[in-house]
């Protein structure tokens, strides 16, 4: 036998031996009765209860396809023909037991974890026979929205060469000291493998189920039966943990959203969309690497006892390239009511020769102790009774404004929204509601005194939802005050939670809308004075979300406005504007929107590791050089080194300041604007009295 003849024979050898273990445990559910008749429910329950109460004529196509994209968003498992071929049966799809085709949906959901199968399997047998060299031209697509899918299995493959090499380049970039990164690599690639392996016919159905749901908007979900029971869990919030919620995005499990007063939240170095990498116990000494982990197992390894301590390595949300690492160490907790209170503290700004105080309270969401409120304990725990408690501690001291920072708050109790805008408003409706059957009630504290008569802001963020914005829109409508800050997240809906034969379903029932008869749906409450954001606001909230229910407006109810003077707040917004160019920190945050424009569409990741390198090089000098210039210009003394940089934010991270005015630049601003407000407003009356 000649050499080529062995080269051959070697070679379909270990093709033999790689599609024997793709075909090991190949994943084939199939929906027996049962589930069917689950999933009818499911759809007869949305069909009669969900708001909108209707279902396409081509429902099936649009569940089908977006299930598809939902499972393989950036078109790296399934091929243009497999692809067509689950559309073209869902076009003809035509049952007269159900709407949609439930069977087609598994046999996808079926297909991608075989694929991810063969596609992890693939990555290991590269990395045991390629050497992987990081000094040539190629580069990664990382930028899916334009692309088509991949023709063919062996188009496949070339994208998972280039991800797997992409994996390792990474590795080798990574802050961290791991001498070992290749097995390290086969390890996740391996335990993914298993996990997949892991799953169960309940999670294939709750991954149809909430392809289903998603089909009438983007809040109504079905939960399976552990689903339910870790949802009433985490809505008892009596787990013990760091305070987060996590979803998967790719490989990894990625922050969602922080809990107000948990340790992820007062820890100030964890962000929405961190996406966590590796876990480590305080009696282990090694880190697990998590990347690949169902994120329900990651939660796992999070939970644990009380005072406990954990560190959890992070590629931060902000990053521009996922070898960026950040560290850091919580202590396990479990979340009580007055963890999340409202803070308060009193500011002073100048303007002239006049000083103002300024009172700030930061409210993280709308709380109440339901039980001590049931049974009318009259000192109950609540959120409108501590700021009630505050405004008066302010009247007492001479406070001139306040303001209400509702960034990040993602709402609570309905009744907290009516109670804390009576406290400023005094009585009337503060809300509308439209339930699904069309009948429309009107909300709001009818008994409520005026605890605040003095001037207010209220400032607000893409994290502020729900009660924050029935609240903002409310101070917005009646001209009670100034809504500053970024367009909210606009979530203007009611869910209501149902038991099922077997789970629960989440449903979509009622719809807020202002006093004005607009909604805050979807578009959110905008500030009447903006600030800039280091990031595009667009890319989350309801807008952002697959098939969010549209604004739109009904009757609007009689209520009375306070008054603003318009040629005031038009010398506010100008006075705010002249800052924007001429505040060292207001030009610090444009400058990291400027970045954040530079690279947020970059599509493609160079695979070269000099080039690489330098682009990680580049990215240190330019946040070291614009932090220098700020502190320079604001008359502080520079960094010497990039490290003393990282020293100095690790330390202030560490104090866990409540309210930190030096470093919070957008309540900086949220203060001078309010205190333009009362200074100008103090001119006029003046020169009112000298006429």
């Amino acid at each position: 036998m000649n050499i080529k003849n062995i080269n051959f024979a070697s070679k379909l050898l270990i093709l033999v031996l790689f599609s024997q273990s793709l075909l090991a445990g190949k994943i084939n559910f199939i929906p027996n009765d049962e589930r069917i008749l689950l999933s009818n429910e499911i759809f007869e329950k949305l069909t009669q209860e969900h708001y909108i109460q209707a279902s396409d004529e081509d429902f099936n196509y649009k569940y089908i396809e977006h299930l598809i994209g939902e499972l393989d968003d950036n078109k790296r498992y399934f091929t243009k023909y497999e692809v067509n071929r689950f559309l073209n049966s869902a076009k003809i799809f035509n049952s007269s037991k159900q709407t949609f085709d439930v069977s087609s949906a598994y046999k996808i959901i079926n297909l991608y974890f075989n694929r991810l199968v063969e596609y992890s399997n693939y990555q290991i047998y590269l990395l045991e026979k390629e050497t992987f060299s990081f000094s040539g031209k190629d580069f990664l697509d990382i930028y899916s929205d334009d692309n088509d899918w991949q023709p063919s299995k062996l188009a496949l493959k070339r994208l998972w060469k280039q991800i797997t090499k992409n994996d390792v380049l990474t590795s080798e970039l990574a802050d961290k000291e791991d001498d070992d990164s290749i097995e390290n690599i086969k390890k996740r690639y391996t335990n993914r493998i298993r996990r997949i392996n892991q799953r169960k016919d309940e999670d294939i159905f709750s991954l149809a189920m909430n392809s289903l749901t998603s089909q009438f908007d983007p809040h109504s979900t079905y939960f399976s039966p552990r689903s339910a029971e870790d949802f009433e869990l985490n809505m008892s919030l009596k787990l013990e943990g760091i305070g987060a919620l996590l979803t998967t995005e790719d490989d990894y499990a990625e922050i969602v959203s922080l809990v107000p007063g948990g340790p992820a939240e007062k820890s100030g170095q964890i962000d929405p969309e961190d996406k966590i990498t590796r876990i480590k116990q305080e009696d282990s000494e090694e880190f697990i690497d998590v990347i690949g982990w169902r994120v329900d197992e990651v939660v796992d390894l999070i939970r644990g006892k009380s005072g406990s301590s954990l560190d959890i390595e992070f590629i931060p949300s902000n990053s521009e390239d996922n070898s960026n690492r950040k560290v850091v160490n919580l202590i396990r907790e479990e979340i009580k009511l007055e963890d999340r209170a409202a803070k308060s503290k009193v500011h002073s700004v100048k303007i002239m020769d006049q000083e103002y105080k300024i009172g700030i309270i930061d409210l993280p969401t709308f709380y109440i102790d339901f039980e001590a409120y049931r049974n009318r304990d009259p000192n109950y725990k609540s959120s409108s009774n501590d700021v009630k408690k505050i405004l008066k501690d302010f009247n007492k001291n001479s406070v001139d404004a306040v303001i209400i920072d509702l960034r990040g708050n993602s709402g609570g109790s309905l009744l907290e929204a009516n109670k804390l805008t009576g406290l400023f408003t005094s009585s009337g409706a503060t809300v509308q509601v439209k339930q699904n059957s069309g009948k429309i009630g009107s909300w709001g504290d009818y008994y409520a005194k005026q605890a605040w008569k003095k001037p207010l802001a209220v400032l607000v963020d893409r994290g502020s939802a729900s009660a924050s914005e029935i609240f903002a829109g409310a101070i917005q409508d009646y001209q009670r005050g100034l809504v500053v800050g970024h367009r909210t997240f606009g979530k203007g809906t009611v869910q209501a939670l149902d038991t099922l034969t077997s789970g629960q379903i989440k449903i979509t029932e009622s719809k807020f809308y202002r006093v004005t008869g607009e909604s805050t749906q979807n578009k959110g409450v905008t500030p009447d004075i903006e600030l800039p954001s280091s990031w595009d606001i667009e890319t989350s909230g309801e807008s952002s979300l697959y098939l969010s229910l549209p604004w739109d407006t009904i009757p609007p109810v009689r209520y009375r406005t306070f008054d603003i003077d318009e040629d005031i707040l038009a010398a506010v917004k100008k006075s705010h504007l002249n800052r924007l160019n001429e505040s060292p920190n207001m030009k610090y945050i444009l400058n990291l929107r400027e970045r954040y424009d530079l690279v947020k569409n970059k599509k493609e990741l160079s695979l070269n590791i000099d080039n690489r390198k330098k682009e990680k090089a580049e990215r240190k000098d330019w946040i070291f050089d614009i932090e220098n210039t700020r502190r320079e210009n604001v008359g502080l003394t520079r960094f010497e080194t990039y490290s003393d940089m990282e020293d100095f934010n690790k330390e202030k991270d560490e104090k866990d300041l409540d309210i930190d005015m030096d470093s919070d630049y957008l309540l900086q601003e949220t203060a001078n604007i309010i205190a333009d407000y009362i200074y100008l407003n103090d001119k006029i009356l003046i020169t009112k009295l000298g006429q």
